[in-house]
Parts: C-alpha cells; sequence; structure tokens
C-alpha cells in the first residue's frame, strides 16, 4: 500500500535546522510505553487447545509446540540483539552531544535521545526476561550482524542531524523486524510485546522525520519520495 505524500514540511519547524527553536515544549517530544518488563512466552507456547492434535506425518504435538516455542524465543534473542544496539547507540550519541563533538544541540533534541533510549532499556529488559523465564541466558551484546555498520556510520557523524539520522536508520530496522516477526510468533505474550514495541519504534520513526524536516509518517528513508507504510524489507535477520 503506497501514498503519494510530501518528504519536507511546508513550513519548516524543524529543530535540527532552526537551532533556535528550541524552546518548542518538550512534551512533544516525549513518547510513553506503558511496557511492563518481565514478559515469559515459553509456558504458554504450548498450553493451547489447538495444540493437543498432531500434526500430519506423524510428528508429535510435543514437537511442534517445541518447535514453536523455538521460534519465539528466537525472535526474543534477535529483539534482544537490537534493543543493546539502539541502547549503545542512543548511550553514545547523548556522550557526544554533551561532551560538545555535534556542536550545537537543541535541549529538546538531547531530551528525545534520553527519553528514547530509556525506552529501549525497557525494551531489552523485557526482552531479557523473556529468555531468562525460559532458561535461556539474556542477551548483553549487540546485534553483531548490524553493530559494525552502526559503528562506522556513527564515526561519520558530526552533529545532531547526522545522530539524527542514524538513530532513525534503526528504528526502522526494529520496527520492520518487529513487523516481519509479529506474523510468525505463537505466543500471546510474544505477539503482544512485540506489538507493543514496534509501535514505540514508529513514534521514534516520526519524531525523528520531523526533527529532520521531512513528512513524519511512512518508512524510515527520508530519500523516498513515495510512503510506503509497514514494510519489512529492511528487517534483521540475525
Amino acid at each position: 500500500m503506497s501514498q503519494e505524500a510530501p518528504t519536507h514540511m511546508e513550513n519548516d519547524f524543524s529543530p535540527l535546522a532552526q537551532v533556535s527553536s528550541a524552546s518548542v515544549s518538550r512534551r512533544r517530544f516525549l513518547v510513553g510505553t506503558g511496557l511492563a518488563a518481565g514478559l515469559a512466552i515459553a509456558a504458554s507456547a504450548c498450553g493451547s487447545d489447538d495444540e493437543e492434535e498432531t500434526t500430519g506425518g506423524g510428528q508429535s504435538t510435543e514437537t511442534t509446540a517445541a518447535q514453536k516455542a523455538n521460534n519465539d524465543l528466537a525472535v526474543a534473542q534477535l529483539a534482544a540483539g537490537l534493543e543493546k544496539l539502539a541502547v549503545d547507540t542512543y548511550t553514545a550519541a547523548l556522550t557526544a552531544a554533551t561532551g560538545g563533538k555535534l556542536g550545537a544541540v537543541p535541549d529538546v533534541v538531547a531530551q528525545y535521545v534520553t527519553t528514547a533510549k530509556a525506552h529501549h532499556e525497557v525494551h531489552l529488559s523485557s526482552w531479557n526476561a523473556v529468555l531468562k523465564g525460559a532458561g535461556k541466558p539474556e542477551v548483553t551484546t549487540p546485534n553483531a550482524t548490524l553493530k559494525p555498520t552502526v559503528d562506522k556510520m556513527f564515526a561519520e557523524v558530526k552533529d545532531a542531524a547526522g545522530a539524527a539520522k542514524l538513530a532513525l536508520v534503526l528504528e526502522d530496522i526494529a520496527s520492520q523486524t518487529y513487523n516481519k516477526a509479529i506474523p510468525t510468533l505463537t505466543s500471546k505474550d510474544a505477539i503482544k510485546l512485540a506489538a507493543q514495541i514496534q509501535v514505540v519504534d514508529q513514534q521514534h520513526i516520526a519524531i525523528l522525520r520531523y526533527a529532520l524536516g521531512s513528512y513524519p509518517v511512512g518508512t524510515g528513508d527520508l530519500t523516498q519520495t513515495t510512503i510506503v507504510f509497514q514494510p519489512t524489507d529492511k528487517a534483521a535477520t540475525g
């Protein structure tokens, strides 16, 4: 589904384009999550009535339930790695900003970074609670596939706008990953958690796009002239 829409706001109120607009209310940039840490999905993956039947080819109910649970846990591990990468990147951006390495940074932008970082910390804690509840080790390192690319991109960041563009890339990947994973999940708790977090990532995307002077709805790719809603082509796979 696609829709033609402007890629830049008609009136440039971008906080990053106009540093003097730092007086914009911080409340407009705060996003609440309402997520509670500590959801365990392993038990619910094998408790439905539908799974009491055996599948074709003689495959046992236990095997099918285990496969579904393993898929949910694999998604939890992938998601936790992405959340850890986001936490580390936002932390580095905040450190660079407060250290004067990104030039003039409006207070409202610094407040967004602080708030978004806190959201991703909650997301990481939630997925690790899922893994711990299933007897799996918690994820303490960022996604190994994406980290080298993100590190390289961060090394090239020179200002607040550059940091926002990098954050937009991360949020877009995370959002698309959740969007792609949700239909494959079987646990109600896992589906709920992934869906809640995906919405927050979408909120982050809208804020970042607005801050960069672009139309706030759609994919995080600022170069696209046609907005594609809820794509999955940039979803992480490992």
